[in-house]
């Protein structure tokens, strides 16, 4: 760490390298420091939004999240525990463009004339179109998204489209808040750290060249996905991106740890274990979630019942009819190939799970 004085009030206060934009906690002031000649830039068009929930106020999100999707609500409170919660509010910065994308292709005719064959000339038909779209995109302003479980993949896009990519269009992805409340966009405020309600607030390490740059990539793969889906092959895809605004905006998101240890048969199918859940501060939307009974622990509970019902097929088959060896020989290859997929999922990169790190911002 080392110590700087605020451009703005002059107060000194200490920061990391690591930081672009260096965030005064006595006035809120952002400002740059130029490495060769060490001058301060005051930064503009900083924004925060107001996180709408308080710590007190987790408990009953995750009674009324779990609620709608446990078979038994009425063990909720015996069987589910919260571990532990945390707030951090993550600068993003917003970009404000417009994308307008032509392509051309061509697709397989769906119909044909009676008594034609298909053949290169008549089985096909050049397609072509344009469309435009307007996003306030938003791009993680850390080193990394994996600093905070869930933040790698929010985008959600309503095309049947692969999201490989962190960011996402800021009024689609954030959930609908409360009604009343105005949207999310909309709910920004001039950063002030009197607006964070206490919560930790992670400093500003990218530059907004970066961000734009990934902006732009993203959004021409996300079109060019996007018109995938309109053609069979795909011959040009051209998307023109114009920036028309730019700026950092603070967002709260909230954690909550919680375990589940069932009561009933499921107890020998499962391992108790911490699961998280990913909360947008403002809308209250879940944005992200570990279930409680995840594919490893169905497909056990599968092997298991397979088993209990092989068994009795191979007995059936010993002492009624030899018919049911046949039912015997089919939940014995359904325990294999559950076996096969939970030794393969074993092998699985923990790096390339979505939000392997889980790192709570210190002093919360």
């Amino acid at each position: 760490m080392f110590e700087v004085s605020c451009a703005s009030c002059q107060a000194s206060f200490d920061y990391s390298p690591d930081d672009y934009i260096h965030l005064c906690p006595f006035c809120s002031a952002g400002f740059i420091i130029d490495p060769d000649e060490g001058a301060k830039d005051l930064i503009g068009d900083h924004y925060i939004i107001p996180s709408t929930i308080q710590k007190e106020n987790l408990e009953s999100i995750f009674n009324e999240w779990i609620t709608k999707r446990y078979h038994n609500p009425g063990k909720i409170k015996s069987e589910f525990s919260i571990l532990g919660s945390y707030g951090i509010i993550l600068p993003y910065w917003v970009i404000s463009a417009e994308a307008h994308t032509f392509w051309s292709g061509h697709s397989a005719k769906k119909n044909l004339y009676p008594g034609r064959v298909r053949d290169l000339a008549s089985g096909f038909i050049k397609e072509e179109g344009r469309f435009s779209r307007r996003y306030r995109w938003a791009i993680l302003a850390r080193k990394s998204p994996k600093e905070h479980w869930g933040l790698e993949r929010l985008h959600h896009p309503r095309e049947s489209v692969n999201v490989d990519w962190e960011g996402f269009p800021l009024d689609e992805t954030m959930g609908v808040q409360d009604e009343g409340l105005k949207p999310i966009y909309e709910a920004k405020v001039p950063f002030k750290y009197e607006q964070t309600n206490e919560i930790a607030v992670a400093s500003i390490q990218t530059r907004e060249t970066s961000a734009v740059a990934r902006a732009k990539d993203q959004i021409n793969e996300y079109h060019r996905r996007m018109v995938k889906t309109k053609v069979g092959t795909l011959y040009e895809h051209r998307t023109e991106i114009e920036v028309v605004g730019l700026h950092i905006v603070h967002i709260p998101f909230w954690y909550i740890r919680y375990s589940f240890s069932p009561k009933s048969l499921f107890k020998f199918f499962t391992t108790v274990r911490e699961r998280r859940i990913l909360i947008q501060g403002y809308t209250k939307a879940v944005l992200d979630a570990e279930l409680p009974l995840n594919n490893s622990d169905k497909v056990m509970t599968n092997i298991v019942v397979c088993g209990i019902l092989g068994f009795v097929s191979l007995t059936l088959s010993v002492f009624i009819h030899p018919l049911f060896y046949l039912l015997f020989v089919l939940f014995l290859i359904i325990i294999g190939l559950s076996t096969w997929k939970i030794i393969n999922r074993e092998k699985v990169d923990p790096e390339t799970i979505k939000g392997y790190e889980n790192s709570e911002p210190a002093g919360s």
